[in-house]
């Protein structure tokens, strides 16, 4: 259903650097990077790309965030779009452009775009909020460790905190809980606990736990 991208990129003479790290307060250039590894504070400015991307300070890019490997255990903000070949996401990833693109996704942290988050795996057992999801095997359980990180992303949500909001979400195969969704449209849906959707299309099996509050169903 997803449309790969290819984010192999060939490294070798080319960019800023063979590899970066920031320990304490800085600001790089944007630009191409083997692996970048930011511990401490940490704005970019430009479109960054690299093979490993791995954050567990707090980063602000001021333009486009691509990797192969992309691994966030801190606090980033992308002022552009964000694409990676696999995307570990347990800290707060908010990407201010229209879309975050891989090829998969886990997401045990929070999550959030106001557009579209296209991968063919999605796994999430944290907090996803976007306009549309799109991919083949989508899980959204929705939980929230309590902490610092969800302290700095939760301030003024209030309840919402516990639920993950998208608009749309398409899939081949889609398992939910603690889902707000105006639509979700599948082969096979399992709507679980605590979801309230307004509409659900499934061709295939649609099953839908007691707990959870759907409008309309189309089944077959």
């Amino acid at each position: 259903m997803v449309l790969k991208a290819e984010f192999k990129t060939e490294f070798s003479g080319v960019g800023n650097a063979s590899g970066g790290k920031v320990d304490g307060v800085g600001t790089i250039n944007g630009g191409l990077y083997k692996d970048l590894d930011i511990n401490g504070v940490c704005t970019v400015e430009g479109d960054l790309k690299a093979e490993s991307i791995k954050i567990n300070g707090v980063c602000t890019c001021n333009g486009n965030v691509e990797a192969e490997r992309f691994d966030c255990d801190g606090v980033l903000t992308v002022n552009g779009n964000l694409r990676a070949g696999t995307a570990d996401i347990d800290g707060v990833v908010t990407v201010n452009g229209s879309k975050i693109e891989a090829d998969r996704i886990d997401c045990d942290g929070l999550l959030s775009v106001e557009g579209e988050i296209s991968a063919d795996v999605i796994d999430a057992d944290g907090k996803l909020n976007a306009d549309e999801i799109v991919g083949d095997r989508i899980r959204i359980k929705s939980y929230w460790k309590r902490g610092l990180v969800a302290l700095l992303f939760t301030i003024g949500e209030k309840n919402s905190m516990k639920f993950s909001t998208i608009d749309l979400i398409e899939g081949t195969t889609v398992e939910l809980r603690g889902v707000r969704a105006k639509s979700v449209n599948g082969h096979d849906v399992t709507i679980g606990k605590n979801c309230k959707i307004d509409r659900v299309d499934a061709s295939g099996e649609l099953t839908i736990a007691p707990s959870s509050i759907v409008g309309e169903t189309v089944n077959g």
